[in-house]
């Protein structure tokens, strides 16, 4: 028996053996991984059998077996597994002989994965028996050629793999192979070639090993040098390259194994083949390089005697790998070949010159010198690695290096000026840089550390991307890495660093040298690392010294400190330049003070540390736009105090020499030559010799470029420095400029014609002199600048600089303008005043120059012009601040030529915003200086407020904030003119027109008018017009228009009670109310301004009614008439803000309107209600409208609404109109009346309360007539619309008739729902769209907000489980918030279950099935509802159905045990029902049910899991997930019937295991907590460990590990379960899910591996193993024919094992 049941087991294992071997060829590459693992499990269990299957499939070949090369690697795999003392000689050699014959059999590539598997297994083979498969290889080596390069690779992959092998067969492989070498086609040398290389690798491994030498004999070694031979002189002069490179490779292995004659005579030939492959790409460079290193190594370091090369013989191959240094690739793979190959060439030239040092040396000097970019780059490269490791050889030649270095200091190519700073540093640090060089070099890295930032930019973007270039020496086309400047600039500073920081050997040649590389032009870009160096140095030095001072003088060409302080002042310009260069400069300046006459170091010490901290945080610098000028005043303040703290005229002297100088330093660079201006400015302020001084303002004009703004700003700001103690030496000198260019209009204008660039030249020099001018007068002294400024305007000198056209020029002459007004106000202010002639005229000019020049087309509404437009309103501003008087038509031109400005968009608001802020000054300063009287300032000021009125309404935010801060700021200079003593100019406080007036008092007569003539009456400043317009503000959404409008209305009345009243005087009350109303206001614009936060509404509110109080009746009636415009306000918070104002004002002060004044008022309203299209918004128009009504009879309005609404039902698409309805809006108005409330419900309802029997009936057919549908009673439809606005009304008249009728409206409400949904099935949606809103307008009404959210989110769902949803949460909600309505709503829905409506019958199911959840406390009303419901159990609805049998399970408390009978009986019976919807919900019931322990389950507890488990194999997730979930919760009652549920448990359990990895996640989760909740019943503590945290099978990897533990755990502690569950999961294999099919397959294969009853092993074993290799085969799925390959192995092992 035991020896059939062997038998049995050997043919299954076969069987399964090649069903694994034939899955090797499956389609899916997870099959063929699966089935390869498991043959590679099986092999080391069975060996002889896989390679016997295997050798069966492998005859047939390729052509037969697609995946034979998967075939040879796992016989390789079984080959290497098999012990030496059982390999079968005769077994070995038949599959040698089938793989050679398979190998031979084909012409591929020997590279092909199948030749390479099939090698592979040959050399597994041999690793066993070598000599058989020498032998067959060699039957194979006389054969056909095709053979030949199969077995010459498996022999090269045979030594690579054993070497120690391989070595005693050397021989007699080579006496095979070097005969047929000579026939050997080209194709097939590199295969031979490789195979030499292996070879002979194998050789070298041993070379040294004495047990080897005997197999390494003369013959051997005979034999590699006739192969040498033939390699050297016949395949390397193939054409194919890949054959030269192969020969290649194995020459240079054969190099260490040839004699040394044969390589002496070899070299002639094979360093040309080597040098030969560097013409091809990196990676054969690569390759050829690391011969030539063998080659190198074998001929000039061998232990067997001297050298084979002299030096001369080595020349060409050095010349050949100097340019392949510079091979260089940003790229991946070629980067890191690059790096490799430039590491192997400099192995290569360390070998030569560890054998000759001189010679090479003398080698690279004179490659230095032949000027081609290759060899010298290569050459410095060399250098630079052989410096420190041939220093002892090459030290005493270290002048010749010098030298040879400095020949190149010259040499453009970046990539050579690169690697000789590079090779300078290492110079440097090895002491081979004296004093004679290191000056040079030093200057060579300071010079290329001075490329700027603007030459790398100009670099990147001028150079040309070509492409790769081919690797050829010879052209040197070679590609080169490129370098780019900026890379060549890292280098020298961190050079020059390494020079100052760590290599003191180079500090006497630094120090003082380095300060003289501070003043060349050429050196500009390396100031910030020189100082950064200069501060070491200095450091270094003043560690063992005092002072610097007797050290720099010795050197006579050192820089004077004059120089170098007038070099750095200027460098100091730019706070943000790179490297941080004002820090370093501010640093060196402290540390050379020493330098500097002694009384400056102190103030320095002082000083410089405040102005390093301005520049210190560059980011923080950023974020202020004038830090630029505010730097450079810090630098001429700096120089100012310098110079007085010197107090030397003759080094001031000199310094200003210096700054001359040095004007050719910063040609082209206007930046800094306009602060060099500046300084030599405030130097010349403090010189007193005239002479010196015009001397250099000749100098300075004659060095400006004047064509540019910045230098001629300089420029102008120099010379008015230099006006301030030499005021008519500068103006002598503009004088003269001017004549020099003076020319006639005329000739300007044909110069456009004929010489445009001569009149550009013209305009820079006339706005350089406007601006010189400007700053001349700016800075002169006061007591001497009137009789200048009326020589300069008196003439006709300005009216030259005038006529200029490009943009520049304009700014310049408007500043110089501005500039010449100041300095007016500044003398006045001084106490020396004086008015501006031809001032008017002057203004006429600014404003031209203004506006766009039609000439100029490029100066268009751009930046430029509105920079301009910005200094234009600003010099209009000063000169209308002046004396004379504005006159009406210059006053007028300036508004119509600036107003318009205010329509400027928001950005760029750096521009715009000075630019209005500059306009409003001018709106201001005219108000002050226009007018005669007060009456003409208030319409001047009426005219300015209308004209702005566009904007404050504007729907743009910038725009009201603009017209209101325009509007505020002339309401206080207005009061200021209004207030006692005010200047008659109309300034506040005091100025300068006080004292003109007290000191010429004959000039002017208005100070002898009445207070009232010049004062304006109230009326003037129409107070009802301008409160409508500036009170919507208030309620502005901008919080800066709330506050401004507020201080807007409390100005308008401090100014009307300041001024007298036309008519009728004021009572004492009046005015004490009005002085109170203006005190609140006042409070209000007080508090505003401290919290912005406050409430706006209590802010509206006061505001409001201060105003109320302070407006006069007629104003009153005035603010109400123009309130359309008001409430049509483009914001809507202001609107809103408008209609609380008007409602208000009626309120408080509707009893002071007559009859007329009511009509137009309320026409006003009701043409805005037209107007208005925020439904809001209306509505406050129509609380509006009902306030005004509240007098006159109410039932009229009402009336003529619900007619107007009828007749809009008739004549118009209403629901398109929704939302915009008028109508509609008027009905919420009505709602919130007390005595039409309940009339109003009332109609409602008694509409909707209409038996709809024909609509049911249609909806039962399923088919409905749509001209019933479509047709609809007007009234009917006007009275749903009435009751939607009535619940959305929310007064509380309306709220409290709800509320009384609330159980009645909301059970209406539910059953509408149903029959609405009804009609949406079958596609008529409309009525439930239209009952929607009227739900929703309900939950707003009543306050119940959640049950809005609810309707919200699924009120439009009509599937049958979301509106369900939806009826539960609606109860839910209502249920919860009003206990007391859950009687009334119950009892009218029970009696809906009794309707003939399906769908109402569904509503009403739904919404009792979660009511009777709360129904605890109402005994009589829970037991008609467990009647009821359990009657509909049976209804023809499964929703009803369904949802009655849920309804029961939530009885709550006590009565649930009293009706638990009952439930479990309905739920019995429904777990069987047809409808799957029903049968789930049946067991959702069951698991409810469950949860609670107080029912008895027992009688029932085998029916439920006999009919559970049926429902575990339904194909729907959820019933399956939930009957899982059921089956488990059964557990706690089975304490009484402990072992029949236990068989129940062990009957489902292999289900449960298989599912816990199911393909629905849902069912996965039920599953495990199934089996957390059944494993404790089996009392096994160990299957509580394995499913402890983390419990995670979703990988399928985890779900097999606990398939094998569980295995274990169950056939050790419940052996005899084993049968049952076998016979299971065996069924299992037939489930209609491919991931169960895969489940079961891996569950039944651990079950049956660790069996230990024979009999059933025996019996599942054959059962299984049948459907694996038969059934399970053919499966679709790649997940089952993969797990079929896994459990078919773990089947074997286990059989195995068994036997």
């Amino acid at each position: 028996m035991a020896s059939s049941s062997a038998g049995d087991h050997a043919v299954n294992t076969k069987d399964a053996v090649e069903v694994l071997i034939h899955s090797l060829d499956d389609e899916s590459s997870v099959v063929r991984e699966a089935s390869m693992a498991a043959l590679y499990e099986i092999a080391p269990l069975n060996p002889m059998l896989v390679l016997d299957c295997c050798s069966v499939i492998s005859r047939g070949g390729r052509k037969r077996f697609g995946n034979i090369a998967g075939v040879f690697t796992v016989m390789a795999h079984a080959v290497r597994a098999i012990d030496s003392k059982d390999v079968d000689p005769f077994f070995m050699s038949k599959l040698v002989k089938i793989t050679l014959a398979e190998m031979i059999s084909s012409k591929q590539d020997v590279n092909a994965d199948w030749q390479r598997a099939a090698s592979g297994l040959v050399v597994a083979i041999g690793m066993h028996m070598p000599d058989l498969m020498m032998e067959e290889i060699s039957v194979h080596l006389s054969g056909p050629h095709s053979s030949l390069p199969a077995m010459v690779q498996t022999l090269a992959d045979f030594a690579s793999t054993g070497a120690s092998l391989f070595i005693p067969r050397l021989k007699g492989v080579l006496l095979r192979v070097l005969p047929i070498l000579g026939n050997v086609k080209d194709s097939q040398r590199p295969i031979f070639a490789n195979a030499f290389k292996c070879w002979c690798q194998a050789a070298l491994q041993h070379d040294h090993d004495s047990s080897f030498e005997a197999f390494l004999d003369a013959d051997v070694l005979s034999f590699l040098n006739s192969v040498f031979e033939l390699l050297l002189k016949v395949w390397v002069n193939s054409r194919d390259l890949k054959v030269r490179l192969t020969s290649v490779e194995a020459l240079g292995q054969m190099v260490g194994l040839v004699s040394r004659s044969q390589l002496k005579a070899g070299l002639p030939r094979l360093i040309p083949t080597i040098l030969d492959l560097y013409k091809k790409n990196q990676e054969v460079a690569f390759l050829a390089t690391c011969s030539l290193h063998n080659l190198l190594n074998a001929t000039l370091l061998s232990e067997s005697g001297p050298p084979l090369l002299d030096f001369e013989e080595l020349i060409t191959i050095l010349r050949t790998l100097l340019p392949v240094i510079c091979i260089n690739s940003r790229d991946g793979s070629d980067f890191a070949t690059g790096l490799k190959t430039y590491n192997q060439i400099q192995h290569c030239f360390l070998t030569v010159g560890l054998v000759y040092p001189n010679d090479l040396f003398v080698f690279l000097l004179n490659v230095c010198k032949l000027k081609d970019e290759g060899l010298m780059i290569g050459t410095l490269c060399v250098l630079k690695h052989l410096l420190p490791r041939l220093s002892e050889s090459w030290q005493v030649k270290s002048p010749s290096l010098v030298e040879a270095v400095k020949s190149l200091l010259d040499e453009q190519s970046l990539g050579v000026r690169k690697a000789l700073a590079e090779l300078i540093v290492v110079m440097a640090s090895h002491c081979y840089v004296d004093g004679s060089c290191g000056e040079l070099f030093v200057e060579f890295l300071v010079r290329h550390s001075a490329i700027t930032d603007e030459e790398i930019k100009h670099y990147d973007s001028s150079r040309v991307v070509q492409k790769t270039v081919p690797f050829q020496y010879k052209t040197l086309e070679v590609n080169i890495g490129i370098v780019s400047p900026s890379e060549l600039r890292s280098v020298c500073e961190k050079g020059l660093l390494l020079f100052a920081i760590t290599i003191p050997e180079m500090e006497p040649i630094l120090w003082p040298f380095m300060l003289k590389l501070i003043i060349p032009r050429r050196y500009s870009g390396a100031v910030a690392t020189v100082c950064r160096c200069i501060a070491e140095l200095c450091r270094y030095r003043l560690s063992y010294s005092s002072s610097l001072l007797p050290e720099s003088r010795l050197f006579v060409d050192i820089p004077s400190p004059e120089e170098l302080f007038a070099r750095l002042v200027v460098l100091l310009h730019d706070p943000l330049a790179r490297e941080q260069l004002s820090t370093r400069i501010l640093t060196v300046l402290c540390y050379l003070s020493s330098l500097f006459p002694k009384n400056v170091s102190s103030f320095w010490q002082d000083e410089i540390p405040k102005m390093k901290a301005y520049v210190s945080d560059t980011e923080d610098l950023k974020q202020d736009y004038s830090y630029q000028e505010t730097w450079d005043n810090m630098i001429i303040n700096f120089l100012a105090e310098t110079l007085d703290v010197i107090a030397d005229s003759n080094w001031t002297i000199s310094l200003g020499n210096a700054f001359s100088s040095q004007y050719v330093l910063y040609s082209g660079d206007d930046e800094h030559t306009s602060l060099l201006h500046r300084c030599l400015g405030m130097l010349l302020q403090k010189v007193e010799d005239k002479f010196y001084v015009r001397g250099k303002i000749d100098w300075m004009y004659t060095h400006a470029n004047v064509s540019v703004a910045t230098n001629r700003l300089g420029l102008a700001k120099g010379m008015g420095l230099v006006a301030a103690s030499h005021l008519d030496t500068v103006l002598e000198k503009l004088k003269t400029i001017l004549d020099n260019v003076g020319s006639s209009r005329l000739q300007r204008f044909l110069s456009f014609f004929s010489d445009r660039t001569k009149a550009e030249n013209t305009d820079d020099i006339h706005a350089s002199l406007a601006l010189m001018y400007g700053y001349a007068a700016r800075y002169a002294p006061s007591t001497v600048i009137e009789a200048r400024i009326d020589a300069l305007v008196g003439t006709n000198m300005l009216s030259r600089l005038l006529h200029v056209r490009h943009p520049d020029a304009k700014i310049a002459v408007i500043t110089a303008i501005d500039l010449l007004g100041h300095a007016v106000i500044s003398a006045a202010e001084s106490g020396i005043s004086f008015p501006l002639k031809k001032r008017d005229l002057m203004l006429d000019y600014v404003l031209a120059l203004m506006g766009r020049d039609d000439l100029d087309a490029s100066f268009d509404s751009s930046l430029e012009l509105l920079h301009t437009q910005t200094l234009a309103l600003n010099a209009c501003t000063t000169l209308v601040s002046l004396e004379p008087r504005l006159t009406m038509e210059t006053r007028n031109r300036i508004l119509e030529a600036t107003l318009g400005f205010f329509a400027l968009p928001s950005e760029p608001s750096d521009v715009i915003d000075p630019l209005i802020n500059s306009l409003i000054t001018l709106l201001c300063a005219i108000l002050l200086t226009s007018g005669e009287d007060g009456r003409s300032r208030a319409e001047q000021l009426l005219h300015m407020l209308r004209r702005i009125d566009q904007y404050i309404s504007s729907d743009l935010d910038h725009l009201r904030r603009r017209g209101c801060t325009a509007v505020y700021e002339l309401l206080l200079k207005f009061r200021s003119v209004c207030s006692s003593g005010y200047c008659p100019l109309g300034c506040a406080g005091s100025c300068i027109h006080g004292h003109q007036f007290i000191a010429q008092p004959t000039q002017r007569n208005s100070l002898n008018f009445s207070s009232k003539f010049l004062l304006p009456n109230r009326e003037a400043l129409n107070l009802g017009e301008r409160v409508i317009v500036y009170l919507p503000r208030c309620a502005d959404t901008n919080s800066e228009v709330r506050k401004v409008s507020s201080q807007i209305l409390d100005l308008l009345f401090s100014l009307s009670l300041s001024l007298p009243r036309p008519f009728e005087p004021e009572s004492d009350k009046e005015i004490e109310m009005a002085y109170s109303a203006l005190g609140s206001l006042e409070d209000i614009v007080a508090i505003l301004k401290s919290d912005a936060s406050i409430d706006q509404s209590e802010v509206l509110n006061r505001i409001v009614s201060s105003v109320c109080t302070l407006l006069t009746k007629d104003e009153l009636v005035a603010t109400l008439y123009a309130c359309v415009g008001a409430i049509r306000d483009k914001i809507r918070q202001s609107a809103l803000g408008s209609v609380y104002a008007v409602v208000e004002f009626i309120t408080r002060r509707g009893g002071e309107l007559t009859e007329a004044d009511i009509s137009r008022i309320s026409q006003s309203l009701l043409s805005a209600t037209l107007y208005v299209s925020d439904k809001n918004l209306r509505q406050e128009v129509l609380s509006a409208i009902c306030s005004l009504a509240e007098c006159t009879i109410s039932g009229v309005v009402f009336n003529e609404v619900l007619t107007a609404a009828e007749r809009d039902i008739i004549r118009k698409d209403i629901t398109r109109l929704r939302g915009s309805w008028p109508v509609q809006d008027a009905f919420y108005a009505f709602s919130q009346h007390a005595v039409l409330s309940v009339l109003f419900l009332d109609h409602v309802l008694s509409v909707l309360n209409q038996p709809a029997v024909n609509r049911d009936e249609a909806v039962k057919a399923e088919t409905i007539s749509s001209d019933e549908n479509l047709e609809r009673d007007g009234t009917s439809q006007a009275a749903l619309l009435a009751l939607t606005a009535f619940f959305r009304g929310g007064g509380k008249a309306g709220k409290r008739t709800v509320e009384l009728s609330y159980s009645s409206v909301l059970c209406t409400l539910i059953l509408q729902l149903g029959s609405c949904r009804g009609l949406a099935l079958i596609g008529y949606v409309q009525p439930l769209r239209m009952l929607l809103p009227t739900f929703q307008s309900f939950c707003e009404c009543v306050g119940d907000l959640e049950m809005g959210k609810i309707l919200a989110r699924h009120g439009e769902d009509i599937e049958a489980d979301k509106w369900i949803t939806l009826i539960h949460d609606l109860a839910s909600c209502v249920a919860i918030k009003r206990p007391k309505e859950i009687q009334p709503i119950c009892v009218a829905l029970c009696k809906a279950l009794n309707r003939n409506q399906k769908f109402q019958r569904e509503a009403a199911s739904a919404a009792l099935s979660e009511f009777v959840r709360y129904s605890d406390g109402f005994g009589s009303l829970l037991e008609q509802l467990v009647e009821a419901m359990s009657l509909h159990a049976a209804d023809e609805s499964p929703i009803v159905r369904r949802l009655c049998l849920k309804g029961l399970v939530q009885i709550p408390g006590l009565y649930a045990l009293h009706h638990a009978t009952q439930v479990l009986e309905l739920i019995v019976a429904l777990l069987e029902d047809p409808d799957e919807s029903v049968a789930f919900a049946a067991v959702q019931c069951l698991l409810v049910v469950l949860e609670s322990s107080s029912f008895n389950i027992d009688p029932f507890l085998l029916n439920l899991c006999v009919r559970l488990r049926n429902l575990q194999v339904n194909l729907d997730v959820k019933i399956r997930a939930a009957a899982f979930a059921a089956f488990g919760a059964l557990s706690k009652f089975s304490v009484r019937n402990k072992q029949n549920f236990l068989e129940q448990v062990h009957a489902s359990f292999p289900r449960i295991i298989l599912h816990v990895h199911d393909e629905d996640s849902g069912v996965r989760q039920s599953c495990k907590n199934t089996l957390w909740q059944l494993l404790p019943l089996l009392e096994v503590n160990d299957f509580s460990l394995l499913i402890g945290a983390p419990f995670n099978l979703d990988r399928r990897s985890d779900y097999e590990d606990f398939i094998r533990h569980i295995t274990k755990l169950l056939l050790q502690h419940v052996p005899s379960r084993a049968d049952t569950y076998l016979a299971s999961i065996v069924q299992a294999f037939d489930a209609p899910s491919s991931v169960i099919q895969a489940n079961a397959i891996c569950f039944a294969a651990c079950l049956i591996s660790h069996l230990e009853d024979q009999r059933l092993f025996s019996y599942y074993y054959a059962q299984v193993f049948g459907l694996l290799t038969e059934k399970m085969s053919q499966s679709p799925d790649p997940l089952v024919r993969a797990t079929r390959s896994s459990a078919l192995s773990t089947l074997i092992k286990a059989g195995c094992s068994v036997k």
